[in-house]
């Protein structure tokens, strides 16, 4: 759906547009610290899906790690990742967010 303001002259030529696409939010999925993968709806014709990711913890100065996320059709997966040397972090626990636009 494109919302907003769009301004004409007498003879139809548009000389304001001021329109945007206001996204839909499908639904979420919480990680609880651990890697996973879900199946998501597709995009309605000419939509593009997107995802965003909320911590549900304290991040603790950083120590808490988000998910790496990728979207690859209509599958949505997660996994953690520390540094080598990683003692000390912890997956943070998180809801991502999915829909279109």
């Amino acid at each position: 759906m494109s919302v907003g303001l769009v301004a004409r002259e007498i003879g139809g030529q548009v000389i304001l547009d001021m329109t945007a696409s206001i996204s839909q939010e499908v639904g979420f999925v919480v990680t609880n610290g651990a890697n996973g993968s879900i199946a998501i709806p597709p995009p309605p014709a000419g939509k593009t899906s997107y995802f965003s990711v909320v911590s549900l913890v304290n991040m603790d100065g950083w120590r808490a790690r988000l998910p790496g996320v990728v979207l690859s059709g209509t599958t949505l997966s997660w996994a953690y990742s520390y540094p080598t040397r990683g003692w000390g972090f912890f997956s943070a626990n998180c809801r991502i967010h999915y829909g279109y636009y």
